[in-house]
């Protein structure tokens, strides 16, 4: 179908129809089955490069066929195996190629200032000229309503993911934890396997920095502290400020001791910087690891009692859940812990 077949009314229900949704999968979802309905291409997919230690992986976030509707979710590749991805990637521009099906095949970088957030990814029987005007203008409608849900879920003063965002996202990982693990695996064999794991951070005597420097000092080594969490992190590894001077971590696949190492070297990270005005901080760490039965306030409160365990015993410290019960200083139970997640 070419532009001049698209009637008005189709495209301005369209866009009510996108703008209604909140969340990114809903969204994305939402413009890909779009797109099918009334642009002339067979097929459309969305994907965002992910920035890992082991490279660039492309993540499909939502795709969709003629014929067949949205498709189902497909695993994370090496970019090496996407060139048109690779090439729009080092560009920043739209690329074209031909397909050995013989469909044309256009990627478009949607930009989030100078950074690529995803590409959209069309394809077509007899080429996208007739396409094209369309499917721009939906590009532009997701790149907009990105930044604002992007806004919508980041804590306004340090830019790190908020509270409301992390329910969503823990699920989410949770239900990849299940889908990677047997239900039937013994945990003691996994051990050593790398795992999702949840950390609460908690700066040491906060109240006395507000108290002590005020407000505006005490924002400022909110922000300094949010600094520090970046720059120790990886770029697949989740950061949440959860409000006040509590903070989440929800790592990406690891070992327990490269999870402790990571946790350590934010420690010390904090430890050892001079903070203007108010000199040293400390903080606090509780941490755990994610199972696939796991549901969020479990895994948050498990990580919290680590956490308390570490502030009556000293502060300044990084205390594993696992560890705690095994020498019996924590019981095991399920509970919601101290945080309240809504």
């Amino acid at each position: 179908m070419g532009d001049g077949n698209i009637s008005l009314q189709s495209v301005l229900e369209s866009v009510v129809r996108i703008t209604e949704q909140r969340s990114r999968e809903n969204l994305e979802h939402c413009l890909v089955s779009t797109l099918i309905e009334l642009s002339g291409v067979v097929f459309v997919g969305i994907a965002r490069p992910l920035h890992r230690s082991n490279g660039t992986q492309i993540e499909c976030l939502a795709s969709a066929e003629r014929g067949r509707g949205v498709l189902p979710e497909a695993p994370c590749a090496p970019i090496e195996d996407q060139p048109l991805m690779a090439r729009a990637l080092a560009t920043g521009t739209e690329v074209i190629d031909t397909l050995p099906n013989g469909r044309e095949c256009r990627c478009l970088p949607v930009m989030e200032g100078d950074d690529t957030a995803a590409f959209l990814l069309v394809e077509s029987d007899d080429g996208l000229q007739s396409s094209m005007g369309v499917v721009r203008a939906f590009v532009a409608v997701y790149r907009n309503y990105l930044a604002l849900l992007r806004d919508s879920e980041r804590d306004t003063l340090t830019g790190l993911k908020n509270r409301k965002t992390f329910d969503n996202n823990i699920n989410r990982v949770i239900a990849q934890t299940r889908a990677a693990n047997s239900a039937s695996e013994d945990r003691r064999q996994r051990e050593d396997d790398e795992h999702h794991w949840l950390g609460i951070v908690d700066i040491d005597h906060f109240k006395r920095v507000n108290d002590t420097h005020g407000h505006v000092f005490g924002d400022e080594v909110l922000l300094l502290f949010a600094a520090l969490m970046r720059k120790v992190f990886r770029a697949e590894d989740q950061l949440f400020r959860f409000g006040g001077e509590e903070f989440v971590v929800v790592l990406a696949p690891t070992t327990a001791e490269r999870a402790r190492q990571a946790f350590e070297r934010l420690r010390a990270a904090v430890e050892g910087f001079a903070f203007p005005q108010v000199g040293q901080v400390t903080a606090s760490v509780g941490f755990v690891r994610i199972e696939p039965d796991d549901i969020p306030s479990k895994v948050v409160g498990q990580a919290d009692e680590a956490l308390y365990w570490g502030k009556r015993n000293g502060r300044n410290r990084v205390c594993l859940y696992d560890d705690l019960i095994a020498v019996g200083e924590l019981v095991p139970h399920d509970r919601e812990g101290g945080m309240e997640l809504f």
